[in-house]
């Protein structure tokens, strides 16, 4: 039997969705508005926020994606500073079995599309970066994820709903104060905040995030570097060339990746002074831990490191530096929640007590 007429079945449920749309609920006593609603909301449009979507899309959920550029896999279009992936893209296997060939390729997402894999977009081991934006650009659009771009949210926090299994539900906002709802979130905005420890003398070094890319500027100049991870390599191999040094220092020894299994540490595509440190052609990298007590002195436009590192004790490091590169990676962007419920980050925070770096104005 049917109650309404259709067209004023379509009105009703129009209402009805301004009513769940607009649905107000409290938060620390204050009345907020929501003005859309969702199951999933999933923050960041990079692989694993398009991965989740797509799995999402497949099996006919309510989600959206919030981005907060204007396009997919935004972080690529700005990393590596120099353009090289380090995941490799591996075209040929010899073998037919799809299972065995994806778990060769580092680069490509799951999907029933079978043209939709890295290897069609680049014949090069290392692709350029810019290659992987156009890849998880094509991704989003040919399975018309639901991607809502230039939403940069905040304020996220969590509501009491009995209505709910879970108990609650998730709120946040917008850069322009539009308010959104969803029973599960999903943070997949990665590390992407360059990690800058607060010590005194930060200002004295320039960041792997802003730090001049053409080799020319660099030129005759002695070069420290902060770290010993991908950017740290990255950086020494494109200026190497050009500098009369590049020394680099950081509290732990080189990770290759190749000794540890985990592709995060150092590539080989990136490590190419190791060569000029182990062949001895002046270039150095410090096997020292920095400590509380470790000071980066400034003195007539030059700086000098000191350390009381009783093992450490090399003489290269006694020169002045012309420039200091601060590449430490990068960190989880906390800011996106609500202070007074902002979560715990697990061991991702990094630990700088050790370190302090101090500026000598004598």
């Amino acid at each position: 039997m049917q109650f309404f007429p259709k067209r004023i079945f379509i009105q009703f449920g129009t209402i009805f969705a301004l009513l769940v749309f607009n649905s107000l609920t409290k938060v620390d006593g204050q009345t907020q508005q929501t003005s859309s609603h969702h199951d999933y909301c999933i923050i960041g449009a990079g692989p694993s926020g398009l991965q989740m979507g797509y799995f999402l899309e497949k099996s006919g959920r309510d989600y959206i994606i919030f981005e907060r550029t204007n396009t997919s896999g935004n972080f690529f279009t700005k990393y590596p500073r120099h353009r090289t992936l380090i995941s490799i893209n591996k075209r040929n296997t010899g073998r037919t079995n799809k299972e065995f060939n994806m778990r060769h390729d580092w680069n490509s997402l799951l999907s029933d599309k079978e043209h939709l894999k890295l290897r069609y977009y680049s014949k090069e081991m290392f692709p350029h970066a810019d290659v992987l934006v156009k890849y998880l650009s094509d991704f989003q659009r040919m399975n018309n994820l639901n991607v809502q771009f230039n939403a940069e949210m905040s304020n996220i926090q969590t509501v009491r709903n009995d209505s709910v299994k879970e108990k609650h539900t998730f709120t946040m906002s917008d850069q322009y104060n539009n308010k959104y709802a969803c029973r599960w979130l999903i943070v997949a905005t990665g590390l992407w905040k360059p990690n800058i420890p607060k010590f005194d003398g930060i200002e004295l070094t320039q960041g792997y995030e802003s730090i001049s890319i053409n080799a020319d500027d660099f030129e005759g100049k002695s070069v420290l570097i902060l770290g010993r991870g991908n950017s740290a390599f990255e950086t020494a191999n494109a200026i190497y060339g050009a500098t009369n040094v590049v020394h680099m220092i950081a509290r732990s020894r080189v990770r290759l990746a190749w000794a540890t299994h985990y592709v995060g540490d150092l590539r080989a595509v990136n490590n190419g002074v190791l060569d000029t440190y182990q062949l001895k052609s002046l270039d150095g990298i410090a096997e020292a831990f920095l400590s509380d007590e470790t000071k980066l002195m400034s003195k007539n436009g030059k700086y000098q490191l000191v350390t009381d590192d009783e093992f450490f004790d090399n003489f290269a490091f006694r020169e002045s530096y012309d420039v200091i590169i601060r590449c430490l990676g990068f960190t989880f962007d906390d800011e996106l929640f609500y202070n007074p419920y902002s979560p715990p980050l697990f061991g991702m925070a990094q630990s700088w007590k050790r370190m302090a770096i101090c500026e000598n104005a004598g």
